[in-house]
């Protein structure tokens, strides 16, 4: 019986070293995306909307 556990105390423990090792890659590559997409800023013609729907918010909270 000792073999037995000792067996299954080793799978475990090698079924949450790869999880470890699954969530790490996971998490890296994730960051690398956002990264990426952080250093690609907001297209200028977002911007520009999104500055166009700020002045009509406030010339209809003028009102």
């Amino acid at each position: 019986m000792t073999n037995e556990n000792s067996g299954e105390k080793k799978a475990r423990k090698s079924s949450g070293s790869r999880r470890n090792n699954a969530n790490t890659l996971i998490g890296t590559k994730l960051r690398t995306y956002y990264d990426a997409i952080v250093e690609e800023g907001t297209p200028d013609h977002l911007l520009d909307l999104l500055q166009r729907l700020d002045e009509a918010e406030r010339e209809l909270s003028k009102k």
